[in-house]
């Protein structure tokens, strides 16, 4: 059994999105305060707040708080939960800390029980009637939760999480090579090469228009938030497009080849360079590597990644010797040892292919175990690491 996410377009009355409103606030509400109070604990007793404790509070803050009531208990719950996966995730080096929630960005609610869809309409816990859903798929599989969100642009949507099964893909012989790139975002080791569609390029000029536009309206008028629902709109769509791109082509990639391999991109590191970090940005190879891995799970298939730092550049694909002299600039370069002639992405794409050939297949619990395995390398309790990371964050240890 898989769990797997469909996403609908939601088109609440005005009654209903006032009361989105209060499911947004106040599960924001929750999230911010035992943040804060997180946060003030250690910085004045050394000592931390569990997750659990937090929820054990809950049932006092509603006390004091008579309009939390309001809204399904179990949003407020699942606030609580999300904070501490997120305090998790920064302990185990995953994630930086937990920032405030803030009202202008995307907000979001879950709702884990009692729900249901009926005639294009879904019911959510104490909601009086059904808000209007597009279901413009099917869904299959048990629904098991839901989480409402809403985009700065004032879109509504749903996103559905099923428990179901996922055809696995007939067995093909091909295999392939990815090398990402910022002149041309993919070349394949089958010699074809996708072309970067730049989108934030592309909308530079519209999105500098804009932004200088809303820079000259006045703080709180009216005026100031039709601009910033247009500027938010551009990003919106640009965001969109990217997201549209990458699918199609990591589907593509999936479909047509049994094994994909690819790169183990720094991404985080690379964007630090200021010269490239927004031609980085703009690829999506994150997200693209993302979605080739969970699609892979799905279908069947398998993905190999090399190490990074890896000179899959600077290799020959044909005699093996790695040219350390090679500069960025140069695109051809000829192999002292064999004297081919090679093009630079062409040759790490074929590169990628030999070296991913020679690894072993992981399984997707292999793949977890061994990434897990880089954290517990230090052998150090959860407890212990949050210690030092907190104390570090508040400057009593030097990094």
């Amino acid at each position: 059994m898989t769990l797997r996410a469909y996403k609908y377009r939601l088109y609440p009355t005005e009654e209903q999105k006032v009361f989105l409103d209060k499911h947004f606030g106040c599960c924001r509400f929750i999230y911010n305060h035992f943040l804060a109070l997180r946060k003030e604990t250690w910085e004045k007793d050394k000592q931390t707040i569990s997750g659990f404790e937090c929820k054990r509070q809950l049932r006092t803050l509603k006390k004091e708080f008579p309009w939390l009531k309001e809204v399904n208990s179990q949003s407020l719950q699942d606030a609580v939960l999300n904070l501490e996966k997120s305090y998790r995730r920064f302990f185990k080096g995953l994630a930086s800390y937990p920032n405030f929630r803030e009202k202008r960005n995307r907000q979001c609610f879950a709702a884990p029980q009692h729900f249901r869809i009926e005639d294009s309409y879904i019911y959510i816990p104490k909601f009086d009637t059904g808000i209007k859903i597009k279901l413009h798929r099917e869904m299959t599989g048990i629904q098991k939760s839901l989480a409402i969100s809403k985009t700065p642009t004032g879109k509504y949507f749903v996103s559905i999480t099923c428990e179901t099964v996922v055809e696995k893909l007939p067995f093909v012989e091909q295999q392939i090579g990815v090398d990402l790139g910022l002149s041309r975002f993919a070349s394949l080791s089958t010699g074809e090469k996708v072309e970067h569609p730049k989108l934030l390029r592309q909308s530079e000029k519209q999105l500098k228009r804009l932004q200088r536009k809303l820079s000259r309206k006045q703080k709180g008028s009216m005026n100031r938030d039709k601009t910033r629902l247009l500027v938010a709109l551009k990003h919106e769509k640009i965001a969109n497009q990217r997201r549209d791109f990458l699918h199609k082509l990591s589907s593509r990639l999936i479909n047509e080849n049994q094994v994909v391999c690819i790169e183990d991109l720094s991404v985080k590191g690379m964007v630090r360079n200021r010269h490239l970090s927004k031609a980085i940005s703009d690829s999506g190879w994150g997200e693209f590597v993302r979605q080739v891995k969970y699609k892979a799970d799905w279908y069947g298939r398998t993905v190999k990644e090399i190490p990074k730092f890896y000179p899959s550049s600077k290799t020959c694909s044909i005699c093996g010797f790695v040219y350390g002299g090679l500069t960025l600039s140069e695109r051809f370069w000829t192999c002292p040892s064999c004297s081919a002639v090679h093009d630079r992405d062409d040759n790490a794409s074929n590169v990628i292919l030999n070296v991913g050939q020679g690894m072993p297949e992981l399984t997707p619990v292999e793949r977890m175990t061994s990434i897990s395995s880089i954290f517990s390398m230090r052998q150090v309790s959860l407890k212990k690491q949050e210690t030092l990371a907190s104390k570090k964050m508040h400057g009593v240890l030097t990094p």
